[in-house]
């Protein structure tokens, strides 16, 4: 029998100003996932993100959240459920990374409410789950990029969910971070937490992904395996280029050819 899926968006309609940005998407996440959404600038990624985190309505469609539509849902609750990592985040005050990872017990104290003994174990130990205890007292705002991204994953552990969505995440890294964030995923996933991410790198989707689902124009045109779903013909089809696809010790690399400049 299947399992029910976490997330699942049925039938979703999405326009801006007239201008349709989703069209009849379909899509859903299970335990354990993790699930890389591929597509072009403005495909429409973004919005369904935001769609399926609350910020705002489908036009028409619905997304179901452990079998209870999103609409039912405050945005408090949607955060028992589901943590969210952005792509970019600066802050206007110099916290901690302590303090930034407590942020992350918010949605379970109130926003008055003095942490407890129990709330600092738990950042803590989100702390040394991504190998960062070091960082503990340093400002947040002095951190690298990769530094951030691993702060942030380490806050939503400390929400203390199982889902997360990441906008983007190597966004902006470094190529060590991008593969030590990349490798972290890979092994949270192991541990039964579920991942939706934007990319656009299909090397990065090949590497870590236990599915692919690639928009167009604002529908899903692809959703399946890896090596099934990343082709030469999708990549020409969804980004206007030409490559190829490599396999070397049993992970396959994308290739893009193009003609180098006069000399």
């Amino acid at each position: 029998m299947e399992l029910k899926p976490i997330i699942a968006v049925k039938d979703l309609h999405f326009s801006y100003h007239k201008h349709t940005v989703l069209e009849g998407v379909d899509l859903s996440l299970h335990r354990g996932e993790v699930v890389s959404l591929l597509g072009s600038n403005g495909c429409g990624k973004s919005t369904l993100i935001r769609l399926m985190l609350g910020l705002m309505h489908a036009d028409h469609g619905d997304i179901w959240l452990n079998n209870k539509t999103i609409n039912n849902y405050s945005h408090k609750e949607i955060a028992e459920h589901i943590a969210y990592i952005p792509q970019y985040h600066n802050v206007p005050f110099n916290y901690t990374v302590m303090e930034m990872v407590m942020m992350g017990r918010v949605g379970k104290l109130g926003f008055f409410a003095a942490p407890s003994h129990k709330d600092r174990e738990i950042a803590h130990e989100s702390l040394h789950r991504i190998g960062i205890e070091d960082l503990s007292s340093r400002p947040f705002g002095q951190l690298s990029g990769g530094q951030k991204q691993m702060v942030l994953l380490a806050r939503a552990l400390t929400q203390e969910v199982d889902t997360f969505i990441m906008d983007e995440p190597v966004s902006g890294l470094d190529y060590g971070n991008q593969i030590r964030l990349l490798g972290l995923i890979s092994e949270l996933s192991t541990q039964g937490y579920t991942f939706l991410k934007t990319t656009h790198y299909p090397d990065h989707a090949l590497m870590v992904s236990s599915r692919v689902v690639v928009m167009n124009k604002g529908r899903i045109i692809a959703d399946g395996k890896p090596d099934d779903v990343i082709t030469t013909s999708m990549i020409h089809d969804v980004y206007g280029i030409n490559a190829d696809l490599v396999s070397h010790n049993s992970h396959t690399w994308c290739i893009p050819s193009f003609a180098k400049g006069i000399q």
